[in-house]
Protein backbone atom coordinates (compact mmCIF):
# COMPACT_ATOMS: atom_id res chain seq x y z
CA UNK A 1 0.00 0.00 0.00
CA UNK A 2 1.49 3.36 -0.99
CA UNK A 3 2.38 5.79 1.97
CA UNK A 4 2.65 9.62 1.86
CA UNK A 5 6.24 10.91 1.50
CA UNK A 6 6.18 12.30 4.53
CA UNK A 7 4.22 9.89 6.48
CA UNK A 8 0.00 10.36 6.37
CA UNK A 9 -1.50 12.84 8.60
CA UNK A 10 -3.22 12.27 12.02
CA UNK A 11 -6.68 12.33 10.76
CA UNK A 12 -9.00 9.72 12.20
CA UNK A 13 -9.98 7.04 10.30
CA UNK A 14 -13.59 8.36 10.49
CA UNK A 15 -12.16 11.21 8.53
CA UNK A 16 -10.77 9.50 5.50
CA UNK A 17 -12.66 9.13 2.58
CA UNK A 18 -12.76 5.07 1.77
CA UNK A 19 -9.56 3.99 -0.49
CA UNK A 20 -7.06 6.81 0.34
CA UNK A 21 -4.64 7.90 2.54
CA UNK A 22 -4.51 11.69 3.96
CA UNK A 23 -1.39 14.11 4.13
CA UNK A 24 -1.68 16.51 6.37
CA UNK A 25 -0.65 20.93 6.14
CA UNK A 26 3.49 20.66 5.44
CA UNK A 27 3.58 17.24 4.35
CA UNK A 28 1.02 17.94 2.19
CA UNK A 29 3.11 20.81 0.51
CA UNK A 30 5.83 18.73 0.18
CA UNK A 31 4.13 16.23 -1.07
CA UNK A 32 2.89 18.66 -4.33
CA UNK A 33 6.04 20.12 -4.75
CA UNK A 34 7.74 16.66 -5.29
CA UNK A 35 4.86 15.40 -7.74
CA UNK A 36 5.55 18.80 -9.40
CA UNK A 37 9.06 18.73 -9.60
CA UNK A 38 8.88 14.92 -11.15
CA UNK A 39 6.35 16.31 -13.93
CA UNK A 40 8.98 18.66 -14.55
CA UNK A 41 11.63 16.52 -14.83
CA UNK A 42 9.87 14.35 -16.95
CA UNK A 43 10.39 15.56 -20.49
CA UNK A 44 7.41 14.85 -21.49
CA UNK A 45 7.05 14.90 -25.71
CA UNK A 46 3.46 15.37 -26.94
CA UNK A 47 1.91 12.16 -26.70
CA UNK A 48 1.72 12.55 -23.03
CA UNK A 49 -0.34 15.09 -21.28
CA UNK A 50 0.78 18.20 -21.19
CA UNK A 51 3.92 18.69 -18.79
CA UNK A 52 2.83 22.42 -18.11
CA UNK A 53 -0.95 21.99 -17.93
CA UNK A 54 -0.32 18.88 -15.17
CA UNK A 55 2.16 21.51 -13.27
CA UNK A 56 -0.73 24.00 -13.00
CA UNK A 57 -2.94 21.80 -11.92
CA UNK A 58 -1.52 20.48 -8.78
CA UNK A 59 -0.19 23.74 -7.88
CA UNK A 60 -3.72 23.97 -6.91
CA UNK A 61 -3.57 21.26 -4.58
CA UNK A 62 -2.61 21.10 -0.69
CA UNK A 63 -2.89 23.91 1.52
CA UNK A 64 0.04 26.31 -0.35
CA UNK A 65 -1.69 26.02 -3.20
CA UNK A 66 -5.28 26.66 -2.30
CA UNK A 67 -4.40 29.40 -0.06
CA UNK A 68 -5.08 27.35 3.20
CA UNK A 69 -8.64 26.50 2.07
CA UNK A 70 -7.90 22.97 2.06
CA UNK A 71 -5.75 22.25 4.66
CA UNK A 72 -5.42 18.15 3.61
CA UNK A 73 -4.42 16.28 0.63
CA UNK A 74 -6.31 12.99 0.29
CA UNK A 75 -3.51 10.20 -2.11
CA UNK A 76 -5.70 6.93 -3.59
CA UNK A 77 -4.35 3.99 -2.29
CA UNK A 78 -4.53 2.65 -6.21
CA UNK A 79 -1.52 4.54 -7.26
CA UNK A 80 0.03 7.25 -4.70
CA UNK A 81 -1.42 10.28 -6.91
CA UNK A 82 -3.98 12.62 -5.20
CA UNK A 83 -7.39 11.78 -5.64
CA UNK A 84 -10.49 11.70 -8.63
CA UNK A 85 -11.98 14.55 -5.80
CA UNK A 86 -8.58 16.37 -5.38
CA UNK A 87 -8.62 16.78 -9.18
CA UNK A 88 -11.98 17.45 -10.20
CA UNK A 89 -12.24 19.72 -7.17
CA UNK A 90 -9.97 21.90 -8.75
CA UNK A 91 -11.89 21.74 -12.19
CA UNK A 92 -15.51 22.74 -10.71
CA UNK A 93 -13.54 25.60 -8.60
CA UNK A 94 -12.19 27.13 -11.78
CA UNK A 95 -16.02 26.99 -13.31
CA UNK A 96 -17.59 28.76 -10.33
CA UNK A 97 -14.48 31.21 -10.31
CA UNK A 98 -15.73 33.43 -12.52
CA UNK A 99 -19.09 34.24 -10.87
CA UNK A 100 -17.90 34.22 -7.35
CA UNK A 101 -15.38 37.20 -8.39
CA UNK A 102 -17.70 39.29 -10.29
CA UNK A 103 -20.24 39.01 -6.99
CA UNK A 104 -16.93 39.97 -4.87
CA UNK A 105 -15.78 42.65 -6.73
CA UNK A 106 -18.93 44.38 -5.93
CA UNK A 107 -18.42 44.26 -2.37
CA UNK A 108 -15.57 45.96 -0.46
CA UNK A 109 -12.27 44.32 -0.05
CA UNK A 110 -12.22 41.77 2.90
CA UNK A 111 -9.35 42.36 5.80
CA UNK A 112 -5.95 40.68 4.74
CA UNK A 113 -5.91 36.84 6.25
CA UNK A 114 -9.45 35.83 5.92
CA UNK A 115 -10.37 33.32 4.68
CA UNK A 116 -12.94 35.66 2.11
CA UNK A 117 -9.48 37.55 0.80
CA UNK A 118 -7.89 34.01 0.60
CA UNK A 119 -10.51 32.82 -1.02
CA UNK A 120 -10.38 35.55 -3.77
CA UNK A 121 -7.18 35.07 -3.82
CA UNK A 122 -7.46 31.52 -4.94
CA UNK A 123 -10.08 32.12 -7.15
CA UNK A 124 -8.14 35.09 -8.96
CA UNK A 125 -5.42 32.63 -9.68
CA UNK A 126 -7.35 30.06 -11.21
CA UNK A 127 -8.97 31.80 -13.24
CA UNK A 128 -5.92 33.37 -14.90
CA UNK A 129 -4.22 29.87 -14.74
CA UNK A 130 -4.63 26.68 -17.71
CA UNK A 131 -5.27 23.60 -16.17
CA UNK A 132 -5.69 20.45 -17.38
CA UNK A 133 -9.49 19.37 -18.86
CA UNK A 134 -10.80 15.85 -17.55
CA UNK A 135 -12.38 15.31 -20.88
CA UNK A 136 -11.57 16.80 -24.17
CA UNK A 137 -10.99 15.38 -27.80
CA UNK A 138 -9.73 17.06 -30.98
CA UNK A 139 -9.49 15.56 -34.25
CA UNK A 140 -6.93 17.00 -37.00
CA UNK A 141 -7.19 16.72 -40.82
CA UNK A 142 -3.49 15.28 -41.66
CA UNK A 143 -4.19 15.08 -45.06
CA UNK A 144 -6.83 14.24 -47.65
CA UNK A 145 -6.07 12.11 -50.54
CA UNK A 146 -8.94 11.99 -52.64
CA UNK A 147 -7.74 9.71 -55.86
CA UNK A 148 -7.42 7.10 -52.37
CA UNK A 149 -10.74 7.76 -51.55
CA UNK A 150 -9.66 8.40 -48.17
CA UNK A 151 -8.98 11.34 -45.72
CA UNK A 152 -6.19 10.93 -42.90
CA UNK A 153 -6.96 12.32 -39.16
CA UNK A 154 -5.36 12.30 -36.03
CA UNK A 155 -7.71 12.22 -32.90
CA UNK A 156 -5.86 13.10 -29.81
CA UNK A 157 -8.18 12.52 -26.07
CA UNK A 158 -7.05 14.21 -22.85
CA UNK A 159 -8.88 13.04 -20.37
CA UNK A 160 -8.86 12.13 -16.53
CA UNK A 161 -9.16 8.21 -16.31
CA UNK A 162 -11.28 7.58 -13.02
CA UNK A 163 -10.94 4.00 -13.01
CA UNK A 164 -7.25 4.22 -13.24
CA UNK A 165 -6.86 7.60 -11.16
CA UNK A 166 -4.70 9.47 -13.23
CA UNK A 167 -4.26 11.55 -16.39
CA UNK A 168 -3.97 9.81 -19.79
CA UNK A 169 -2.93 10.85 -23.47
CA UNK A 170 -4.68 8.83 -26.15
CA UNK A 171 -2.78 9.51 -29.91
CA UNK A 172 -4.77 7.59 -32.45
CA UNK A 173 -4.09 7.86 -35.97
CA UNK A 174 -6.42 6.49 -38.79
CA UNK A 175 -8.43 6.94 -41.92
CA UNK A 176 -12.36 7.56 -43.29
CA UNK A 177 -12.96 6.62 -46.60
CA UNK A 178 -14.61 8.52 -49.06
CA UNK A 179 -17.74 6.48 -49.50
CA UNK A 180 -18.26 7.29 -46.16
CA UNK A 181 -18.58 10.84 -46.39
CA UNK A 182 -22.07 11.18 -47.02
CA UNK A 183 -22.64 10.13 -43.85
CA UNK A 184 -19.46 10.66 -42.29
CA UNK A 185 -17.91 9.83 -38.78
CA UNK A 186 -16.21 13.29 -38.78
CA UNK A 187 -17.12 15.93 -41.02
CA UNK A 188 -14.62 17.55 -42.73
CA UNK A 189 -13.77 21.85 -43.60
CA UNK A 190 -11.48 23.74 -45.05
CA UNK A 191 -9.38 24.14 -41.72
CA UNK A 192 -7.26 21.61 -40.56
CA UNK A 193 -9.77 21.07 -37.95
CA UNK A 194 -12.51 18.37 -38.13
CA UNK A 195 -15.65 17.32 -36.42
CA UNK A 196 -16.50 14.01 -34.78
CA UNK A 197 -20.64 13.22 -34.95
CA UNK A 198 -22.11 12.72 -31.52
CA UNK A 199 -22.30 8.92 -32.12
CA UNK A 200 -18.39 8.67 -33.20
CA UNK A 201 -17.68 10.40 -30.33
CA UNK A 202 -19.05 8.19 -28.10
CA UNK A 203 -17.28 5.80 -29.49
CA UNK A 204 -14.16 7.00 -29.01
CA UNK A 205 -15.01 7.89 -25.37
CA UNK A 206 -15.67 4.29 -24.54
CA UNK A 207 -12.53 3.28 -26.09
CA UNK A 208 -10.37 5.52 -23.67
CA UNK A 209 -10.77 2.94 -20.46
CA UNK A 210 -8.74 0.63 -22.60
CA UNK A 211 -5.39 0.00 -23.05
CA UNK A 212 -3.95 0.67 -26.81
CA UNK A 213 -4.06 -2.70 -28.45
CA UNK A 214 -7.78 -3.37 -27.20
CA UNK A 215 -8.54 0.92 -28.42
CA UNK A 216 -7.24 -0.36 -31.82
CA UNK A 217 -9.28 -3.07 -32.19
CA UNK A 218 -12.66 -1.85 -30.95
CA UNK A 219 -11.85 1.18 -33.35
CA UNK A 220 -11.41 -1.08 -36.05
CA UNK A 221 -14.24 -2.51 -35.83
CA UNK A 222 -16.38 0.52 -36.72
CA UNK A 223 -17.29 0.40 -40.54
CA UNK A 224 -15.22 2.88 -42.93
CA UNK A 225 -12.35 3.55 -40.23
CA UNK A 226 -9.12 2.35 -40.62
CA UNK A 227 -7.02 2.59 -37.65
CA UNK A 228 -3.19 3.01 -38.71
CA UNK A 229 -1.81 4.08 -35.00
CA UNK A 230 -2.73 3.62 -31.06
CA UNK A 231 -1.06 5.20 -28.41
CA UNK A 232 -1.92 5.74 -24.72
CA UNK A 233 0.32 7.74 -22.33
CA UNK A 234 -0.21 8.18 -18.68
CA UNK A 235 1.23 9.98 -15.79
CA UNK A 236 1.24 7.97 -12.74
CA UNK A 237 1.72 5.52 -10.63
CA UNK A 238 3.92 7.19 -8.25
CA UNK A 239 5.55 4.59 -6.12
CA UNK A 240 6.52 5.20 -2.49
CA UNK A 241 7.67 3.04 0.67
CA UNK A 242 5.01 0.30 1.03
CA UNK A 243 4.08 -0.07 -2.74
CA UNK A 244 3.77 -3.34 -3.69
CA UNK A 245 5.62 -3.94 -6.60
CA UNK A 246 7.83 -6.71 -5.96
CA UNK A 247 10.79 -7.40 -3.94
CA UNK A 248 13.67 -5.85 -5.69
CA UNK A 249 12.03 -2.75 -6.56
CA UNK A 250 10.48 -2.68 -3.16
CA UNK A 251 13.61 -2.47 -1.65
CA UNK A 252 15.15 0.74 -3.81
CA UNK A 253 11.80 2.41 -2.28
CA UNK A 254 12.70 1.09 1.33
CA UNK A 255 13.30 4.10 3.33
CA UNK A 256 16.30 2.44 5.89
CA UNK A 257 17.92 0.15 3.48
CA UNK A 258 17.12 1.61 -0.05
CA UNK A 259 19.71 3.62 -1.83
CA UNK A 260 17.93 6.71 -0.38
CA UNK A 261 18.68 5.82 3.60
CA UNK A 262 21.75 7.67 3.50
CA UNK A 263 21.11 10.49 2.16
CA UNK A 264 17.85 11.63 3.91
CA UNK A 265 16.00 11.86 0.91
CA UNK A 266 13.00 10.42 0.52
CA UNK A 267 12.48 7.58 -1.89
CA UNK A 268 9.74 7.63 -4.82
CA UNK A 269 9.03 6.73 -8.11
CA UNK A 270 7.32 8.50 -10.48
CA UNK A 271 6.01 6.44 -13.37
CA UNK A 272 4.91 6.96 -17.51
CA UNK A 273 4.07 4.42 -19.24
CA UNK A 274 3.69 4.42 -22.66
CA UNK A 275 1.83 1.35 -24.62
CA UNK A 276 1.11 1.18 -28.73
CA UNK A 277 -0.79 -0.99 -31.40
CA UNK A 278 0.44 -0.30 -35.19
CA UNK A 279 0.73 -1.35 -38.30
CA UNK A 280 4.15 0.89 -38.76
CA UNK A 281 5.56 -1.05 -35.06
CA UNK A 282 8.29 -3.53 -36.43
CA UNK A 283 7.84 -6.31 -33.62
CA UNK A 284 6.08 -7.22 -30.25
CA UNK A 285 8.18 -5.74 -27.59
CA UNK A 286 7.56 -5.45 -23.85
CA UNK A 287 10.37 -2.81 -22.84
CA UNK A 288 7.68 -1.98 -19.57
CA UNK A 289 9.58 -3.43 -16.64
CA UNK A 290 5.70 -3.70 -14.77
CA UNK A 291 3.55 -4.19 -17.36
CA UNK A 292 3.71 -7.45 -19.45
CA UNK A 293 1.74 -7.52 -23.48
CA UNK A 294 -1.53 -8.35 -23.36
CA UNK A 295 -1.08 -11.54 -25.30
CA UNK A 296 1.78 -12.63 -22.79
CA UNK A 297 -0.54 -12.04 -20.14
CA UNK A 298 -3.26 -14.45 -21.05
CA UNK A 299 -3.92 -18.12 -21.49
CA UNK A 300 -3.82 -20.40 -24.95
CA UNK A 301 -7.43 -20.03 -26.26
CA UNK A 302 -6.80 -15.90 -25.91
CA UNK A 303 -3.79 -15.80 -26.93
CA UNK A 304 -4.64 -17.83 -30.21
CA UNK A 305 -8.01 -14.87 -31.15
CA UNK A 306 -5.10 -12.27 -30.52
CA UNK A 307 -2.79 -13.64 -32.84
CA UNK A 308 -6.20 -14.08 -35.76
CA UNK A 309 -6.18 -10.29 -34.81
CA UNK A 310 -2.88 -9.17 -35.27
CA UNK A 311 -2.50 -11.12 -38.68
CA UNK A 312 -6.11 -9.00 -39.96
CA UNK A 313 -4.76 -6.07 -39.22
CA UNK A 314 -1.47 -6.21 -39.57
CA UNK A 315 -0.18 -4.59 -36.34
CA UNK A 316 2.33 -5.20 -33.45
CA UNK A 317 1.88 -3.70 -29.84
CA UNK A 318 5.50 -2.04 -27.90
CA UNK A 319 5.33 -1.25 -24.12
CA UNK A 320 7.67 0.90 -22.38
CA UNK A 321 7.92 3.22 -19.16
CA UNK A 322 9.87 6.07 -18.47
CA UNK A 323 10.72 6.79 -14.67
CA UNK A 324 11.91 9.98 -12.50
CA UNK A 325 12.89 9.80 -8.85
CA UNK A 326 15.43 11.06 -6.57
CA UNK A 327 19.19 11.42 -7.93
CA UNK A 328 20.42 8.34 -5.53
CA UNK A 329 17.33 5.70 -7.03
CA UNK A 330 17.73 6.90 -10.11
CA UNK A 331 21.34 4.26 -11.26
CA UNK A 332 19.70 1.22 -9.41
CA UNK A 333 16.41 1.42 -10.66
CA UNK A 334 17.98 1.96 -14.40
CA UNK A 335 20.18 -1.46 -13.53
CA UNK A 336 17.18 -3.15 -12.16
CA UNK A 337 15.54 -1.92 -15.09
CA UNK A 338 18.48 -3.61 -17.21
CA UNK A 339 18.09 -6.65 -15.22
CA UNK A 340 14.62 -7.47 -15.60
CA UNK A 341 15.42 -7.17 -19.33
CA UNK A 342 13.39 -4.12 -20.38
CA UNK A 343 16.25 -0.76 -20.15
CA UNK A 344 14.29 2.11 -19.24
CA UNK A 345 15.04 5.83 -19.34
CA UNK A 346 15.00 7.39 -16.00
CA UNK A 347 15.57 11.03 -15.20
CA UNK A 348 17.02 12.14 -11.66
CA UNK A 349 15.42 15.11 -9.90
Amino acid sequence: MPLCLEGPGPAQPSEQPAGCLVCEAEAADRYVARLRAGLQSARLNNLFPPARLLGAHHGFLGPAGSEGLHERLHLSQLNGLPTAREILRVKIDRELAPAFLAEAAERPPPPLGTKLQRRIAYYSRLVQTAIMPSDRMQIDLRHQRSAEGRAALRMTIDRFDLAGNQFVRYTVLFAQRDRFWHRPHVSLDDSDLAAPTEAFRRTASRLTSHEAEVAFLLLSEVEGIEVEDVRRCRVGPLLLPGAAVGGALEALLDPARGPCAATGAQPWILCFPEDRAGIEVAEHLARDPLARLMRDAVGEEARALIDAKVAEHGYRVVKSRKFVCPAPLSEPLAALCRELGAPSVVHAV
